[in-house]
C-alpha cells in the first residue's frame, strides 16, 4: 500500500461539517499537531487517500 504523505491542498475552499466522537477528534487534532499541519489540511490529505484507495 501507498505510503500515507501530507500535501498542502489546492483550492480548499468547498465547506463541509461532518460530525465525529470526542475521541475520534481529539486524536486528529494530536495528529495534525504532531505532524505539524492544521487540521483542514490532514482531514483533506486522509479524505483523499482514502479516496484513492477505496
Amino acid at each position: 500500500m501507498d505510503k500515507f504523505v501530507i500535501k498542502k491542498p489546492k483550492n480548499a475552499n468547498r465547506r463541509i461539517v461532518i460530525r465525529t466522537t470526542d475521541e475520534m477528534a481529539e486524536e486528529i487534532f494530536s495528529v495534525a499537531q504532531e505532524m505539524n499541519v492544521s487540521v483542514n489540511t490532514f482531514i483533506t490529505n486522509c479524505i483523499q487517500f482514502a479516496l484513492d484507495h477505496r
